[in-house]
């Protein structure tokens, strides 16, 4: 069996949840107290979010894969076109912005996508260490010719002082250890520092967090398996595939999964940021709000609101496989916003809070499956439940 990548280029059933969208027709829904506003717009696959120390708002871009049509292979989830198109950009003032081009603070990272550039893997996760900025690309298995930056391949990154530099390689510890003791597959996904020289990154197709201290990766968490007892096997296909990670209150590590697009059963897992030990789990019949029984669909972000709420992206939960933020109350309570394609999150402290859309999307707008309708360019949207 196979390991599951986060975000693929297997987005057909993505692709007719969110091809009708656009943004004149999107209507705040019964919960929200305002409609979205579109912060900025023309993103390459936009993905995690995070906050700069000067309070601007950090994108990570996936890119665009290959612009001229090279370096392109067949893959199990359809034809992936490599370049250098990554890249991470800045939002300043993400609160007041309507409509404001990308700022592109560093380019020419390791990207692939479909051939029109979308449904990109790449530079997908973005976290603010203080004194410099983490990077996580994903990894290709495969053999990646000279005039791209292979060395960046699978590797944790970091921005300093305007220097592009190596930390850690992260899929050497899935080629390494295979903590799930599943097939060796590895997707580097969203990384959070931890303060000082700790990091963690989610390794989607790993199922398993790695932590970086002091450039020394290792393995640190491995989620259990949906159903099948929780037991790792060949026979159990139904794998939890770690997409995002936020602090939440009391310091606690959160980490979303997409469950391998399993409708209803993604989980948000609460985690010891020490020890890497498992705490719990919102979702259903969760051990975290347990009146909650509705569970998530393909969690592709998660963050927390300053008076304790969870918000989580649903690639293609909702109404008709739409895409949807979710908010989880203190109290449990549920609420939605409809939002295409939706992958990171941020809130400030005014409980605004931010989400990549169309972030399977391109500067160009991607069409995700033949014969399906364009989409708009990857945005970041404003909501405020």
């Amino acid at each position: 069996m196979r390991k599951a990548r986060a975000i693929p280029l297997a987005v057909g059933s993505v692709a007719l949840a969110v091809a009708g969208w656009t943004l004149p027709g999107v209507a705040a829904s019964a919960h929200a107290k305002q409609k979205p506003v579109v912060v900025a717009t023309g993103f390459n696959n936009p993905r995690q979010l995070a906050w700069g120390s000067d309070g601007s708002l950090l994108v990570a871009e996936a890119g665009r894969g290959s612009t001229t049509g090279k370096n392109c292979f067949a893959g199990p989830e359809g034809t992936t076109c490599v370049g250098a198109t990554g890249s991470v950009s800045l939002i300043r003032f993400p609160a007041w912005t309507y409509k404001a081009k990308p700022h592109r603070i560093v380019g020419g990272l390791l990207s692939g996508a479909a051939p029109d550039g979308g449904s990109a893997v790449g530079s997908d996760g973005v976290s603010n260490a203080g004194d410099r900025l983490l990077i996580q690309e994903t990894y290709f298995p495969v053999t990646l010719p000279s005039s791209l930056p292979r060395w960046q391949n699978g590797k944790l990154l970091d921005l300093r002082f305007g220097r592009l530099g190596t930390v850690a390689d992260i899929a050497a510890v899935e080629r390494k250890y295979n903590p799930d003791h599943l097939q060796v597959d590895s997707d580097p996904y969203a990384v959070l520092s931890l303060g000082g020289k700790r990091s963690v990154t989610a390794d989607a197709a790993a199922n398993d967090l790695v932590l970086v201290d002091r450039g020394k990766a290792r393995p640190f968490t491995v989620f259990p398996l949906h159903g099948c007892g929780g037991v790792r096997s060949e026979q159990c296909d139904r794998e939890p595939v770690p997409t995002s990670l936020a602090f939440g209150p009391h310091g606690a590590l959160y980490v979303g999964e997409l469950a391998h697009f399993e409708p209803n059963e993604a989980r948000v897992w609460k985690v010891d940021p020490h020890s890497g030990r498992l705490l719990g789990y919102y979702g259903r019949n969760g051990t975290i709000c347990r009146s909650d029984k509705a569970g998530f669909t393909t969690i592709t972000g998660v963050a927390f609101g300053h008076d304790g709420s969870l918000y989580v992206s649903e690639l293609i939960g909702g109404a008709n496989g739409q895409g949807q933020v979710v908010r989880i109350s203190p109290s449990c309570h549920r609420s939605t916003m409809p939002v295409p394609a939706p992958a990171g999150l941020a809130v400030d402290r005014h409980d605004n809070v931010y989400v990549s859309a169309y972030s399977i999307s391109d500067s160009d707008g991607a069409v995700p499956e033949p014969g399906a309708p364009k989409l708009p360019p990857g945005q970041v949207w404003r909501v405020h439940f």
